[in-house]
């Protein structure tokens, strides 16, 4: 595979034969412990779309990250890919989200 959004499109059949209402799609080459029903919980409680894990760094820690820039809400504005001036959390500008490779998605989201 070429990367995380490759192989679930080369999945795709399968994807669909299983008919799933959610997907929970990870990175194959991270290592930590980590309860994804409750993150799952989550994103069916908000009825989102798709839900990306992230973790608060220093913001100027964040540029080596992929880096969520959001609003008020918590919804995601842009995603900025190592920035050199990472956008702040709207309540703690010193602050950035940092993606971790962790995703909820809608199936039908996803495959549209």
């Amino acid at each position: 595979y070429e990367g995380t959004a490759d192989a679930v499109y080369q999945n795709i059949d399968i994807i669909e034969a299983y008919g799933p209402e959610y997907m929970v799609i990870l990175a194959g080459d991270h290592i930590y412990k980590m309860d994804y029903e409750l993150m799952l919980r989550q994103h069916v409680d908000a009825n989102a779309d798709v839900t990306v894990g992230c973790l608060e760094v220093p913001r100027m820690e964040a540029t080596s990250f992929g880096v969520m820039h959001v609003d008020g809400k918590d919804n995601i504005i842009a995603f900025v890919e190592k920035p050199a001036d990472p956008p702040g959390i709207p309540d703690k500008p010193d602050f950035a989200l940092a993606s971790m490779g962790i995703y909820v998605f809608r199936t039908k989201f996803l495959m549209d």
